[in-house]
């Protein structure tokens, strides 16, 4: 019905369109809009205040070396549970996203085209400008010299 309504020319399909897409949005929202038991049992187990003491963790020690140990005791759990409720709740796990947020902040601080970028791998964890430049190729797909031309 929504096709024949796409294909046709004239006032009447468009209205017809609209009210079809309206309850194709509604039957979606009703299948997969609601949480299920399972997400809210696993939103319960590692919860925004988790993630906000795990994420000011990060930003206090970014020019640190963090493990997950450090993070799961950040967030009061074992790091093997911690590991997996971080990685179902959040979508990568937690090194994944401390070296995201690395080189988020890094590509911050190159804004300052002054700033060179072996100290900008220092501030931000890495232990020198070539692991900065590997992982951050990983990451981007370019290097950061590449980046900053840009």
């Amino acid at each position: 019905m929504l096709r024949d309504a796409l294909e046709t020319d004239d006032l009447s399909s468009g209205v017809m369109f609209e009210a079809m897409s309206r309850v194709f949005l509604v039957k979606l929202l009703q299948k997969y809009g609601q949480q299920q038991a399972e997400d809210l049992a696993l939103s319960a187990r590692f919860t925004s205040e988790h993630y906000k003491r795990v994420l000011s963790f990060i930003r206090d020690r970014l020019d640190h070396t963090i493990s997950v140990e450090e993070l799961a005791q950040v967030a009061g759990m074992s790091a093997s549970h911690f590991a997996r409720v971080f990685k179902e709740t959040v979508g990568e796990t937690p090194m994944q996203y401390v070296l995201a947020y690395r080189i988020e902040q890094a590509i911050g601080m190159m804004r300052d085209p002054k700033r060179p970028l072996g100290e900008i791998a220092i501030a931000c964890g890495f232990a020198d400008q070539a692991h900065f430049s590997r992982s951050f190729k990983q990451v981007t797909g370019q290097t950061p010299r590449q980046y900053r031309a840009a």
